[in-house]
């Protein structure tokens, strides 16, 4: 008997379907003269600059995370995983990303699942801390420049607020504050939902965890996640200025913070195609670019995205050729 062929959920057509809506919907804002002219705006020196500030990025996510699995995984194979993790989340979904991270930890590396996820949740925490802090900052600096934007600010920082009272509440009241959330979770009939049993079970292992350990980790995760911000930030105005676009550092910081908040939901493919072209339009428009030239660096921008994570493919057969010739040697 053979086996029926696996069908791709229909979710996941949606959001290809989705993403192909707003790529048409970016380039019917294109003027063809702009996107031409782009080859002769490049800055090189900003060129040079996104290459090392991504290659940048991708070490220091390696780090973060090998600190957060307590060092038990030598560091350049946890920078093999990482590269594979985000070559997969920006080629093809997210969620395909997180699970690669999680087998290749459990299967090459042998380590439990349930401390390479709350390795994960530890430096999402820390980047909700970092999105939360960049946020603040970013918006009382731009405030009288974003009228149409103050209620939405407001309650995006009150949403952040409550997630990270809520996993500080799970830190210090454990199991009790697990029990009840397990009943609400129960009450509303959210335990059908695949990623609400993962995030109870994650939250269950994290309620088992001492204090000083969690409280070491979450430090750990932070202080990375911080520098990691600043550093995206940096490469996102330099992506901005290798087409010689005219922006302000703190314009960028501003909408790429909702990016940031964007690229949590789960409506994203190919490394956020179309989706983050389409709001970065609609969050650039408060201050009043031309949407003809922005469309044109926008595509320059994602194509300048996906070779960089091409380059930073390389590692992966430098990686292998590295630690087998140390396997023969030993």
């Amino acid at each position: 008997m053979t086996e029926s062929p696996k069908k791709i959920p229909f979710w996941n057509i949606a959001k290809i379907i989705l993403a192909l809506i707003l790529v048409w919907f970016v380039l019917s804002k294109t003027d063809l003269t702009q996107l031409y002219a782009l080859r002769e705006r490049i800055s090189l020196p900003w060129l040079a600059a996104v290459i090392v500030l991504y290659f940048s990025l991708t070490l220091l996510k390696a780090l973060q995370y090998y600190f957060l699995i307590g060092r038990r995984v030598d560091y350049p194979q946890v920078l093999n995983i990482v590269v594979v993790q985000n070559a997969i989340s920006n080629f093809i979904a997210t969620s395909a990303g997180i699970a690669s991270y999680l087998a290749l930890f459990r299967v090459e590396q042998g380590v439990k699942v349930s401390r390479a996820a709350l390795a994960f949740l530890l430096a999402k925490v820390g980047d909700l801390i970092s999105i939360w802090l960049f946020m603040l900052v970013s918006s009382l600096l731009v405030w009288p420049l974003v009228d149409s934007f103050h209620s939405l600010i407001l309650l995006s920082l009150s949403f952040i607020g409550a997630a990270i009272l809520g996993f500080f509440a799970a830190v210090f009241l454990r199991q009790k504050f697990v029990s009840i959330l397990a009943w609400f979770v129960e009450k509303l009939k959210l335990s059908r939902l695949g990623f609400v049993n993962k995030l109870m079970d994650l939250l269950s292992t994290l309620a088992e965890q001492e204090h000083g350990f969690v409280f070491r980790m979450v430090g750990t995760g932070i202080a990375f996640s911080l520098i990691y911000m600043a550093v995206t930030m940096l490469w996102l105005y330099a992506s901005l200025q290798t087409f010689s676009f005219d922006v302000q550092f703190l314009q960028v910081v501003f909408v790429n913070i909702f990016m940031q908040l964007i690229s949590y939901l789960p409506i994203q493919v190919f490394g956020g195609l179309g989706v983050n072209e389409t709001t970065s339009l609609y969050l650039y428009s408060i201050f009043n670019f031309p949407q003809t030239k922005l469309a044109a660096v926008l595509i320059g921008t994602r194509l300048l995205f996906y070779l960089t994570n091409l380059a930073v493919l390389l590692y992966l057969p430098v990686h292998t050729l590295f630690f087998s010739r140390s396997a023969q040697k030993q």
